[in-house]
């Protein structure tokens, strides 16, 4: 069986694989600081899951951002002020889908009677749907988007002000 036939086109290179492991591994060095901070939050403070979710996802993001920007994208050719703005458009739906979504799927998991039987206790059912769905939110929205659209080149100037550069 050859191996390289089931390597993706886009990642064949030698250049685009270090560049998946790197977006990888900020990716988990960013999870890692946002799951401890939200469960310390969860845990010992009165916030719920929304709110320690949202502060751990803020820290998480700016660790990310710094990470990506120096070591995985290099990001040299663009400018700072354009890679915090395209960025911040990115992190404030990936905060959204992953405070909303923690949120939802907590309480499907608190509520669902099979998990409390094999003992499962609130914040285990907070660290579970906090891992389900920061693993679909990192592979689906963050990495996509800061490889094709944070950390690129672009002009979004003419697409966020089109109608002023026309009169």
């Amino acid at each position: 069986m050859n191996l390289k036939k089931l390597i993706p086109p886009q990642f064949k290179s030698k250049k685009e694989f270090k560049i998946l492991l790197q977006a990888t591994v900020t990716s988990q060095i960013s999870a890692w600081s946002d799951f401890i901070l939200s469960l310390i939050l969860f845990e010992f403070t009165p916030l719920g899951p929304l709110y320690s979710k949202a502060i751990g996802a803020t820290t998480g993001g700016v660790i990310n951002c710094f990470l990506n920007y120096k070591w995985t994208f290099q990001g040299n050719t663009v400018s700072k002020r354009m890679v915090a703005i395209k960025y911040a458009m990115v992190w404030i739906g990936s905060l959204m889908l992953n405070s909303y979504g923690t949120d939802f799927i907590h309480y499907l998991f608190v509520n669902w009677n099979w998990l409390k039987e094999i003992g499962f206790k609130d914040a285990g059912c907070f660290m579970a749907a906090q891992l389900l769905v920061a693993f679909f939110v990192s592979v689906f929205w963050n990495i996509l988007l800061q490889r094709y659209f944070v950390f690129q080149d672009l002009n979004i100037k003419g697409f966020f002000f089109r109608n002023l550069q026309n009169k």
